[in-house]
């Protein structure tokens, strides 16, 4: 058995080296995208819908195993509980998949990673909770709703615990149903090459379907594509960048103009930075300001593939604003804040697991140090939008209220956006808009001070 042509043991060892180096899925991905690459495009979509169902399902999942172990979940080695893990997601959520091969690819995995004796345990629990996992009964929602959502719908107790309370039994569920859905892959064609409806025609024989998004102009929607989709010509010529819709809105609320003057302050991969040069048409300026240098290395080998020139990059931590930037202001400021990210769930599966309750407000107190800071760089009469992918109040509106408690010179303004409030707000659910959970509001500096 070999990972690199096996799509199963692949699977399994993108999701040990996944848990073990406590990055997020999408860099441990990155490390293996040759090996994925080289499978053929069934293997291929077979390993990513282990990856991700695997740890979309897991607390579900390991719900199930239980009752057939005779060792605890935690007493179970971490990557001979991957190997039951995904033995159970085949047989439970994937059509087609033969018990017999979901159990004896398990068992033979086992052997490969650990033992004979590792084997042999993995066959006696996937033997009888193939069979029977549904006899397992999921938890009461009458006695605890929260382990009942935690159990069913594979979410962490605390934040089932969360959720529930603020949303309600109900709409937590419709919410968890969504997330735990798989979404389809959104772009934006690169409007300095291109159009919407030309891209499309040029992608529509290389996917299953392809839809225009109803809320962001540039946007399409694509499910199952034959080709992985940065393997395309049509990407290859710059001609569309991947983007959520929610964040293609995000953009557009920033509204920059030809000519002006911006600031992505915290700029990441750059599809936001992307599709503000594209509105500009490479007229102005756009500092792209991150943290981290290797995402900056990426983001402008972005720029260049997608022809746009009016990007500089700078390595800058949003909370230490070199003194020196405090020179010539800027028309108007984008802060995507680093936060949870628990708005972005149904992409990233991993995420839910790596969270705790402690992370809402360490980080709400790191995003309300960035904004205040960012803040002094926008110029009187400027523009700052504040966003996140996560729907948490602590990230949301109790950022924006200590800001403008505490920033007298700024004031909410209103924009065009339909599914923008008078007050600058604007709010996805994933259940509700079809959308990443995304939250933004938008503020402006007052002329007098």
């Amino acid at each position: 058995m070999d990972k690199k042509n096996d799509p199963r043991f692949l699977a399994l060892t993108i999701l040990i080296e996944n848990n073990d180096s406590k990055f997020p899925l999408d860099r441990t991905l990155e490390r293996y995208s040759t090996e994925l690459e080289s499978l053929a495009h069934r293997d291929r979509a077979l390993a990513n819908a282990i990856i991700y169902g695997t740890l979309r399902w897991r607390e579900h999942l390991d719900w199930l195993i239980a009752p057939f172990s005779k060792r605890g979940i935690d007493e179970i080695e971490p990557g001979i509980l991957y190997t039951l893990r995904m033995g159970l997601f085949q047989t439970v959520f994937m059509e087609k998949i033969p018990v017999s091969a979901a159990v004896n690819t398990a068992v033979n995995m086992a052997k490969k990673i650990a033992n004979t004796g590792a084997g042999g345990f993995v066959n006696a629990v996937l033997r009888k909770a193939t069979t029977r996992h549904m006899e397992v009964a999921m938890p009461d929602p009458e006695k605890d709703q929260a382990l009942f959502v935690s159990k069913s719908r594979s979410i962490p107790l605390w934040l089932a615990r969360r959720w529930t309370t603020r949303f309600g039994l109900e709409t937590c569920l419709t919410l968890l149903d969504s997330i735990n859905s798989i979404p389809p892959i959104t772009i934006r064609a690169n409007t300095l090459k291109t159009d919407r409806a030309t891209l499309a025609a040029a992608l529509k024989e290389q996917v299953e379907t392809i839809l225009p998004t109803v809320h962001a102009p540039d946007g399409l929607s694509v499910t199952r594509p034959k080709t992985p989709l940065h393997l395309t010509d049509s990407f290859k010529e710059g001609l569309f960048q991947v983007q959520d819709e929610a964040t293609q809105i995000i953009t557009t609320l920033v509204d920059p103009k030809p000519g002006e003057r911006i600031l992505d302050a915290c700029a990441g991969l750059g599809g936001k930075t992307g599709h503000m040069g594209q509105i500009m048409d490479n007229l102005g300026e756009i500092q792209a300001w991150d943290l981290d240098e290797r995402k900056l290395t990426v983001l402008e080998r972005e720029m260049k593939r997608l022809g746009i020139f009016n990007v500089t990059v700078k390595t800058m931590d949003a909370l230490k604003i070199n003194p020196k930037e405090r020179g010539k202001p800027f028309d108007r400021i984008l802060v995507d804040a680093p936060c949870t990210g628990l708005g972005v769930l149904r992409r990233n599966p991993d995420a839910r697991w790596s969270r705790t309750q402690k992370d809402i407000s360490r980080l709400a107190a790191i995003q309300k140090k960035i904004l205040n800071n960012i803040a002094d760089l926008v110029k009187p009469g400027g523009i700052i939008v504040y966003a996140v992918c996560s729907c948490e109040p602590e990230e949301n509106e109790q950022v924006i209220d200590h800001f403008l408690k505490t920033r007298k010179d700024f004031f909410p303004v209103s924009n065009t956006h339909p599914l923008a409030d008078q007050d600058g707000i604007f709010r996805t659910y994933p259940h509700t808009l079809g959308m990443d959970g995304f939250f933004s509001a938008t503020m402006k500096r007052s002329i007098n001070e």
